[in-house]
């Protein structure tokens, strides 16, 4: 018999995996601990991407917004911010 590979228990063991890391827990309190989140994330965003911003990556909102204000073109935004046009959309809003 073949076992499906489960993305929700995947996720949940990944999240075991970070507070065993960092707190010091033993995998199954870990585990324990993981469970509702994943809950919580698949009623809020199940069948969603999610997006999960890169950790330190802190962009200036000032600097990109004046960039578009003094009519630069988005691609040299884009280039000059090292991101992506996506992200130039999402700092927009």
């Amino acid at each position: 018999m073949t076992r499906q590979f489960n993305v929700a228990e995947a996720l949940q063991d990944e999240l075991a995996v970070a507070l065993q890391e960092s707190l010091g827990l033993d995998f199954d309190e870990a585990s324990r601990y993981a469970a509702p989140v994943v809950r919580h994330l698949q009623q809020r965003y199940g069948g969603d991407e999610l997006y999960i911003p890169q950790p330190y990556m802190r962009r200036n909102v000032e600097a990109i917004l004046a960039a578009r204000n003094a009519g630069q073109p988005i691609k040299k935004i884009l280039k000059d911010f090292s991101i992506s046009r996506r992200t130039f959309y999402r700092l927009l809003e």
